[in-house]
């Protein structure tokens, strides 16, 4: 009897061995594993609301029931509902969530699959975003510059706001925007405002599912164009500020002297420009209601350095001027009667500074 069975047993053994004899599950066996997969949307709902329970199951011909189980802490599970998978294999369901935090599971046979779902407001995750560099730390108002910054990966695909704070108005306002790729940023923006130190910061208002953030600022030097005639004069002789024509062409903006040089030979203003202006800029010439033939010389001083701008006539086409004024704290102009019918009441003449400005960061 011994010999008998241990016969049969090595039989057994050589044809399990053998080619073509499989010693595991089929591939059509394999076929029918069922796999699944469940997902919820949204994952936190409010008291009340309806959440909507889809998923998939693969591995299994035509359409199968799924049976969808429901555990909220502390209970056991219970039977939420029995759905019918679609041809492809496509599931299903929508329930309110009423109370508490609560965990779904799908199963086909012993295959299953869970997701949690929470009641309730999602907490928001915190961002972070800051300013790395700037191609330039001085420009002109209108003037473009690129800035860039980096941001925490969870803001990726989400935009950022450049602000510059206004000072007018006491609040920050946007001057470009970037959307985050791979955890940066590039803006190219510009300021329309001229300042000494004008702060510029990058910002993210905050999103779904996402606080706000703010980096710190960097500050800007940005310069701009002023007319003295919108500047206060520290000081003057009979000059004012005013429109005026010089050759037939307007100057809205300009400064002169105000009366017949018969008052006063050499009229005079000044004006501070305290260290913050490059450059001055104006066109010089006879207003075109002086007398025929009226002379008038122009000169400057930009502190100590004195410049002579020569001398003007009543019809001449007007002369550019443009000088530095780097670290100049006080600048003056002057006109100088040098021919020209003066004091007999016919004869007038006004020397301009058409349009003159300064260009500065005050």
């Amino acid at each position: 009897m011994r010999l008998v069975h241990a016969v049969v047993t090595a039989l057994l053994l050589t044809l399990l061995a053998a080619p073509g004899v499989a010693a595991t599950p089929s591939s059509d066996h394999k076929a029918q594993r069922a796999r699944v997969t469940i997902s919820a949307s949204p994952e936190w709902v409010k008291k009340g609301g309806v959440v909507t329970l889809t998923g998939t199951v693969k591995g299994v011909r035509g359409r199968v029931p799924v049976t969808i189980f429901q555990k909220t802490k502390g209970k056991s599970w219970v039977v939420e509902a029995v759905k019918r998978t679609s041809r492809k294999g496509r599931f299903t369901h929508r329930e309110d969530v009423k109370s508490g935090d609560r965990t779904y599971r799908a199963c086909v046979k012993r295959a299953c699959d869970s997701v949690l779902v929470h009641m309730g407001q999602q907490p928001k995750q915190t961002t972070a975003v800051s300013i790395t560099g700037q191609s330039a730390s001085t420009v002109e108002a209108g003037q473009a510059f690129t800035v860039a910054g980096a941001a925490s990966r969870n803001l990726d695909g989400r935009t950022v706001e450049v602000q510059a704070y206004q000072a007018a108005a006491e609040s920050w306002g946007v001057i470009g925007s970037a959307v985050v790729a791979n955890g940066a940023w590039t803006s190219t923006t510009s300021l329309s405002t001229a300042g000494k130190s004008v702060p510029v910061r990058v910002a993210f208002p905050g999103g779904v599912g996402l606080k706000d953030s703010t980096s710190a600022a960097v500050s800007m030097t940005v310069y701009g164009w002023y007319y003295l005639s919108d500047r206060d004069r520290v000081d003057s002789l009979r000059f004012d500020d005013g429109s005026a024509f010089i050759a037939g062409t307007p100057y809205s903006h300009s400064v002169f002297n105000s009366s017949d040089f018969w008052w006063e030979a050499k009229p005079w203003g000044e004006w501070n420009l305290s260290d913050s202006c490059t450059t001055f800029d104006a066109s010089i010439g006879l207003d075109d209601e002086s007398e025929t033939g009226f002379k008038v010389g122009f000169r400057s001083w930009a502190d100590s350095v004195e410049r002579s701008h020569g001398i003007m006539t009543t019809g001449q086409a007007p002369t550019r001027v443009t000088f530095d004024v780097t670290g100049v704290f006080r600048l003056r102009l002057q006109d100088e009667y040098v021919a020209g019918s003066s004091g007999s009441g016919s004869g007038y003449g006004w020397g301009v500074w058409g349009d003159a400005r300064v260009l500065c960061a005050f």
